[in-house]
């Protein structure tokens, strides 16, 4: 019920919420010709940016509002797109999302006439743990300021390896790249949460009104390696 209100939920796809476009009001709004419509500027950078990105971002920055994109790029789906022609192609679905410096006018690699057809998610092994939070402004449905997708591969109270994965905070779904070393034979402990979450803001640029991401993320990643460690 915290994704979507009961009309997208009944009608809604999950090919169209990995290929949503941004919330952004300036991209939305119709008096504003940003850098994503062809414009000079990113009004973002210097007006009201209280939810942009605080990683990732520039020359725009944008944030992805998918709640699916996370979770399943940290369970390591692959994503199958077909075109006008029949011709299909598969890829890892971390790698369907591209940044405004890779392509200014599309968050994904989708080309004209190409859907998503479906995605495969592998089975869990055993003794993996998976979570997905977000923090919102509202408790119903609303995009997530912050949510974190956490997958981690277990034998005990180690950790064999694992994934985090950002949302809210990036014009992509955020793969926290330094925390696959962290967790590789990690013992499962909050002082590992601590390293994973100073890990995962430490390139963090915050804009003038968005620094609060930054604390917002790093506990919202302690609060994820928490639950599980209490689970």
């Amino acid at each position: 019920e915290s994704i979507a209100t009961p009309q997208i939920r009944n009608m809604g796809t999950v090919g169209g919420n990995l290929a949503q476009r941004p919330r952004c009001w300036y991209f939305r709004g119709e008096t504003y010709h940003c850098l994503k419509k062809g414009g000079g500027m990113c009004y973002a950078y210097v007006g009201l940016n209280k939810y942009h990105a605080i990683l990732g971002g520039g020359p725009c920055f944008i944030v992805h509002p998918s709640d699916l994109a996370p979770i399943l790029i940290a369970l390591n789906a692959t994503v199958h797109l077909l075109n006008a022609e029949g011709k299909r192609r598969k890829l890892a679905l971390k790698d369907f999302f591209q940044l405004p410096a890779q392509n200014l006018f599309s968050e994904t690699v989708l080309q004209e006439g190409e859907i998503i057809t479906h995605l495969d998610v592998p089975i869990p092994q055993a003794g993996n743990k998976n979570l997905y939070l977000k923090f919102k402004e509202r408790e119903t449905a609303d995009f997530a300021l912050v949510s974190v997708a956490l997958s981690l591969n277990m034998h005990g109270n180690t950790v064999k390896g694992g994934q985090v994965v950002l949302g809210g905070v990036a014009p992509v779904p955020w793969v926290v790249k330094e925390a696959e070393s962290l967790l590789n034979g990690a013992r499962l402990t909050e002082a590992l949460a601590e390293k994973v979450a100073h890990a995962a803001v430490q390139h963090a640029q915050p804009l003038s009104q968005n620094k609060y991401k930054i604390l917002l993320t790093q506990n919202i990643i302690k609060r994820a390696f928490r639950l599980i460690i209490e689970a």
